[in-house]
């Protein structure tokens, strides 16, 4: 039975539940009777504070929060690229298809497509030894340009045991049994639930010593960037931060384009996904797309019809996302 509590205070997206409410540090929960999604931030004995991720408005002391009894989380699987989704991991495509041009509080929807099968091919057979840190149990032809390795999670490690054969399977389907050091079996799929405070580990980091080409001359030469690095651009409205943007992503050595807006105005974001979802990939001729993930935050209570047309429209366009004061691209 799920863990609950009563709100008490309120304070913008703020709330603050208090009772014997088993809650967990970073757990998610969901606030109110339309089950806004948030988060644990603060707990003490008989009381926590939750941020919540959707407009509180008509929340009031006296209603219910409810835990999950999992950490806030990501999937991580074939179908992240090539998307948009919102700040929580909702794709804005089948919120539109839910809830129509306004998004509506407490939409639930799955992050990745579930019933969409991909062609798989197993990496591994049975007899092998397997563990975490690059490991590769399954490759997926996600995209045009991009083949998604499917790797052996953290905390896995052992002898695999038995393996599908090459064919399609969903993203939560079982590819791999492994007989773990502990002696027990774990089914691998291609999808991993990864909680957002933990660190991804990484068994060795390289030194920022290689130049990344970005394919901008003035760049290259006066301001060189490091792949592994970070860089800046500031500047005022109009100088063309989001011009060089669009020209690093398109042009540099990177394999995948992630790009996030957070605090952007409507329209300013509307007009990035406009002309980004045009781009086209120099290496292939394919659509920049096919290489791009990235996260957009769309204003509750606004008419989202412009941002999913930018992206779109109802079905399958070019997909960017963005997070709606700062725009970010990350170079993989």
């Amino acid at each position: 039975m799920s863990e609950a509590g009563r709100i008490y205070g309120i304070n913008g997206s703020v709330v603050y539940v208090k009772g014997d409410i088993g809650f967990k540090m970073s757990e998610m929960v969901y606030v109110g009777p339309e089950k806004l999604v948030g988060e644990v931030i603060s707990l003490d004995k008989n009381a926590a504070t939750v941020q919540v991720f959707e407009d509180t408005t008509g929340i009031r002391p006296g209603d219910q929060a409810e835990a999950s009894g999992y950490p806030f989380s990501v999937s991580l699987a074939p179908g992240i690229l090539h998307n948009i989704f919102d700040g929580i991991e909702r794709p804005l495509e089948k919120i539109a298809a839910q809830s129509g041009k306004f998004i509506r509080r407490g939409t639930q929807v799955d992050s990745l497509d579930f019933q969409k099968r991909w062609e798989t091919h197993i990496a591994v057979s049975a007899g092998e030894q397997i563990k975490p840190g690059g490991d590769v149990i399954a490759r997926v032809p996600e995209t045009a340009a991009i083949t998604h390795r499917c790797m052996v999670p953290p905390g896995v490690q052992g002898i695999v045991e038995k393996t599908v054969c090459d064919g399609s399977y969903t993203i939560d389907e079982p590819l791999v049994t492994v007989r773990q050091e502990n002696g027990d079996l774990r089914e691998l799929s291609m999808m991993q639930q990864w909680p957002i405070r933990v660190p991804r580990p990484v068994s060795l980091r390289y030194p920022a010593s290689r130049p990344l080409i970005t394919g901008q001359r003035i760049l290259d030469t006066m301001f060189p960037i490091a792949k592994g690095g970070t860089a800046c651009i500031p500047g005022g409205f109009g100088t063309g931060k989001t011009m060089t943007q669009h020209q690093i992503a398109k042009w540099s050595d990177a394999d995948i384009i992630i790009y996030i807006g957070c605090g952007e105005r409507e329209n300013e974001m509307t007009q990035v996904l406009e002309e980004f979802s045009k781009l086209v990939d120099p290496r292939n001729g394919n659509p920049l797309m096919d290489r791009t993930h990235g996260r957009f935050y769309v204003p509750l209570g606004r008419s989202a019809e412009r941002t999913f047309r930018a992206a779109g429209g109802d079905a399958g366009g070019g997909r960017l996302s963005g997070l709606s004061c700062l725009k970010t691209v990350g170079l993989l």
